[in-house]
């Protein structure tokens, strides 16, 4: 009878770990980027041909800052997707494709980063005040895209001409994989206008 017993208490503790195990095996964290398609390389020509334009540091909410990807429902609230994150901010994203589209583009000499010690011209300044996904109760969503950009002389400071961009994408997937969809389709497209934008003349 003792022996049964401890038998018992053995299968008990080791059904026990076994639930344990299998309760803390979590899935996965998916990991996405922005993933665009640019044009390549082209050789310069326009009214800034000969000139050499930085690009400042991109201004943004802290929220855009880090690696969570929101969402806001019907409701208003806003909300973190548990099992999905950006490979990086999406500040940085977004910096790092404006700094490779306009280099390809050939409008300028060259494009040089904010922390770079090489001379320029101008100075690009960019402020991202909207890069959003509204998910709707029906389970589709919507993306919106607001930029306000900025080509300043760099010594005078003098503002050459600023423009806000603003886009957005109905009609999509109300998840995770909606959102990169949509947000790649709206960087593809302000991408394409700030460039047409920067070799429209002053």
């Amino acid at each position: 009878m003792r022996q049964k017993l401890i038998l018992a208490f053995i299968t008990l503790i080791a059904t026990l770990f076994m639930g344990c195990s299998l309760q803390t095996t979590v899935p996965p964290m998916a990991k996405y980027s922005l993933d665009i398609s640019l044009p390549k390389a082209s050789a310069p020509h326009g009214q800034y041909s000969d000139k050499v334009v930085r690009m400042a540091q991109l201004e943004s909410s802290t929220m855009l800052s880090g690696r969570m990807i929101v969402y806001t429902a019907d409701n208003g609230q806003s909300y973190s997707y548990t099992k999905a994150r950006w490979m990086e901010s999406v500040n940085r994203q977004v910096s790092n494709l404006m700094m490779r589209s306009v280099s390809n583009s050939g409008l300028f000499k060259d494009v040089v980063a904010y922390r770079s010690k090489a001379k320029n011209d101008y100075l690009l300044e960019t402020g991202l005040y909207d890069f959003s996904q509204r998910v709707h109760d029906d389970g589709s969503s919507e993306v919106h895209l607001m930029i306000k950009v900025r080509l300043l002389e760099q010594y005078s400071r003098k503002i050459v001409k600023s423009h806000i961009f603003e886009y957005s994408e109905k009609d999509l997937d109300g998840n995770v994989k909606g959102a990169i969809k949509g947000y790649n389709i709206l960087m593809k497209r302000y991408l394409t206008a700030l460039n047409a934008w920067l070799d429209k003349a002053s």
